[in-house]
């Protein structure tokens, strides 16, 4: 049985081939999002362009180089930088978004399909910035093998010590509502939290899936890097209120939704990047596996009364 996404959570709307392997697809962002919201310097939400390139290698393998609908996508990884990021349009139309994307020649055959792509990204007409992603396409016998294969070992899987995590509140980690919030911490433990999913949530699980999903691994790095810093032993520590620039992603084995998931954050090369930007790596493990890992770097935004001002000095 093949599940599809629900029509508010699908953002591509059409797509056109240039040549061989290059392809300008069109697609459209709400004007407000149920998740997908305005950072805290009120831009565009960063994790939405990822969504968005993923679904549009989705259709385009599909449409163009004749991947059955019945194959499984299994995302690899994804690297992005935004040169000009934009505001939400809240007027009587949303965003206009064009990705000029540019196909690796794929390795192909009836069963797999390779997909790496590099798209630049326009939102209303101006370049704003690009990303790349890797993946591949395969039918249900190779994914149950990969599947398989990827699995941490049973024997790894059990569960935290006690105390158990306690659910963070929205507020500190930028979001609005506790079903988005997707960590829970330890009083006692810094830089190291537990995934914590609501199996309900209408964006990471708007259709079936058998392992964690990749954005919602995704959502977890940018929580924790929020975080990054702040000890749970001071409760006046303050979440670091940032803007995302760019960012590398690795996915490296499935997780599994009935197992506990730790994530890790650590800083890399602050203060070495220039006007005052920051780096955080951060790793989400399960059992004995490495699921994925992370580096994101943003920029401090000062704050007063509660609202993001611009870059910090």
């Amino acid at each position: 049985m093949v599940h599809k996404a629900a029509m508010a959570e699908v953002f591509i709307t059409d797509a056109h081939r240039l040549g061989d392997h290059r392809f300008t697809v069109a697609a459209q962002w709400p004007r407000a999002h149920v998740f997908y919201r305005p950072g805290a310097d009120g831009k565009c939400d960063p994790v939405l362009w990822l969504e968005t390139i993923r679904q549009a290698g989705v259709y385009v393998a599909h449409r163009f180089y004749d991947v059955p609908i019945s194959h499984q996508f299994v995302l690899a990884g994804a690297e992005f930088t935004i040169e000009d990021p934009q505001a939400p349009q809240y007027g009587s139309t949303p965003h206009t978004v064009s990705l000029d994307i540019t196909f690796e020649p794929p390795a192909q055959d009836k069963r797999h399909l390779v997909i790496e792509l590099a798209a630049v990204v326009r939102i209303d007409g101006r370049r704003c910035g690009r990303v790349t992603m890797r993946g591949q396409a395969i039918d249900a016998r190779r994914y149950a093998v990969l599947r398989r294969r990827n699995a941490p070992s049973r024997e790894s899987l059990t569960p935290f010590e006690q105390p158990s995590p306690v659910p963070l509140p929205p507020a500190a980690v930028g979001r609005q509502h506790e079903w988005d919030v997707v960590l829970a911490a330890w009083p006692d433990r810094a830089e190291s939290w537990q995934l914590s999913l609501d199996p309900y949530h209408p964006v990471f699980f708007d259709h079936a899936t058998d392992h964690l999903p990749g954005m919602a691994l995704v959502e977890a790095f940018r929580q924790a890097v929020s975080l990054s810093g702040c000890r749970r032993s001071a409760p006046d520590c303050a979440p670091r209120v940032w803007a995302l620039t760019s960012g590398a992603v690795t996915f490296d084995a499935f997780g599994e939704l009935d197992a506990p998931v730790l994530v890790e954050s650590r800083p890399v090369a602050e203060r070495t990047l220039g006007d005052h930007h920051f780096s955080v790596q951060a790793d989400a493990t399960q059992g004995d596996r490495l699921l994925a890992s992370a580096t994101l770097t943003g920029r401090p935004l000062l704050v007063a009364g509660g609202r993001a001002l611009g870059n910090a000095a």
